[in-house]
């Protein structure tokens, strides 16, 4: 089991919808509007900002995060300091929905199913379940005009009817193939009668802003089986010395590890763009897993 800490499903959501964001700033037109323009050029990190959970709702809010994070310093004016804003801007949060999606549009798998994870290099058979989610994404638009606003806010309702936008993927770490992360993409989609397009008033003098409000849903997956470090308390039975003296324990329901772990002995990680590879091996016996760095000839 390696040391490094697993991006828990949350962080994972967030990764693949700041995706979502930059290739929407890359399809959308500025519609003859400088601002936009500039916003569409501008250094990512001082285009989009990531507000915490809890701003969601809270324009001002929102805006504070902007001059929290300095993005004039962020797209690379070091001429300014302080709090100084550069508009239009962007500003997104996420927040998990505690109910989950109706079955009709979501169906999840509550029982452990043998599966084998394609990205493992060892290929080996593990226990999955699944769970539906959803999370509501909103995106609060900032601009000097009420136009840039407007449009923006237009435009990325109209983003998601396009074939090819409606759904994405997120990336789950779901354990390790010796100090490599495994991963596994699964696709999310934004329910489309719940994009909700508003003005926002920040009270402020000539900064206008609008929002937009969507639901995404989809499975989050927990494996077991692949080094994770909470592989050993998931559903394996009450720990030792957790229950009250003269009880006894409630039972797990997974498969026993001599069952799983079933393992390909030698297996090939290749990255083509660094010109190298990880040959991974298995001890059979003993189970620890090694991994060599080779660089490949030119």
């Amino acid at each position: 089991m390696s040391n490094q800490r697993l991006l828990s499903p949350l962080e994972s959501m967030q990764m693949a919808w700041g995706m979502v964001l930059r290739d929407f700033r890359q399809w959308c037109s500025p519609s003859g509007q400088k601002s936009i323009r500039d916003w569409k050029t501008r250094r990512i990190e001082g285009a989009i900002i990531v507000s915490k959970t809890g701003m969601i709702d809270d324009a001002e809010a929102m805006l504070k995060a902007v001059q929290q994070n300095e993005n004039a310093k962020a797209m690379g004016d070091t001429t300014n300091s302080g709090t100084s804003v550069y508009l239009p801007m962007m500003v997104t949060a996420i927040s998990a929905i505690e109910s989950p999606p109706e079955r009709d549009i979501v169906q999840p798998n509550a029982n452990w199913l043998n599966v084998i994870v394609p990205a493992d290099p060892l290929q080996r058979v593990v226990q999955l379940r699944t769970a539906a989610i959803a999370y509501r994404c909103q995106i609060a638009f900032f601009a000097a005009d009420p136009h840039a606003a407007s449009s923006i806010a237009k435009q990325f309702v109209n983003f998601w009817t396009h074939e090819g936008k409606r759904s994405f993927d997120v990336a789950y770490e779901l354990g390790f193939a010796g100090t490599s992360i495994v991963k596994d993409n699964w696709n999310f989609k934004v329910v489309e009668n719940t994009l909700y397009p508003d003005k926002i008033d920040v009270g402020i003098k000539n900064v206008y802003g609008a929002t937009v409000d969507c639901v995404v849903v989809g499975l989050e997956p927990t494996v077991v089986g692949l080094g994770h470090l909470d592989d050993d308390i998931t559903d394996t039975g009450e720990p030792d010395g957790s229950i009250p003296p003269g009880l006894p324990p409630v039972q797990g329901h997974r498969d026993p590890p001599e069952s799983l772990n079933g393992v390909v002995i030698e297996a090939d990680v290749i990255d083509k763009a660094a010109g190298r590879h990880t040959r991974v091996n298995a001890d059979p016996d003993t189970g620890v897993i090694t991994q060599t760095e080779i660089k490949d000839a030119p």
